[in-house]
């Protein structure tokens, strides 16, 4: 199986992407992370910023949960529930 590397979402960036901006999301009987954005080092404020913006724009269903951003370090080939969760750099990007 071939895989690919994940690249930075900031527009023009061709790195790959060290990092995910993602909220916890749930309807009520499927949770997930819901994906906001992918970020390589030099582009982790601009891209955790973008995302706020769409969060903040986002009208949930009623049914539907979906908590705060949160920052986790990417890693190819492992799962959402794998990802480490890095608490500091959420408190430096905050807006």
């Amino acid at each position: 199986m071939t895989r690919h590397a994940v690249q930075c979402s900031f527009e023009g960036c061709p790195e790959a992407a060290s990092y995910k901006i993602a909220a916890r999301w749930s309807d009520g009987s499927f949770a997930e992370l819901k994906t906001y954005g992918f970020a390589c080092s030099d582009h982790l404020g601009p891209v955790f910023r973008q995302a706020e913006r769409r969060l903040q724009d986002y009208q949930a269903a009623p049914n539907e949960i979906v908590e705060e951003l949160a920052i986790y370090r990417y890693e190819t080939g492992k799962r959402d529930r794998q990802l480490q969760r890095l608490w500091g750099l959420e408190d430096n990007y905050r807006t």
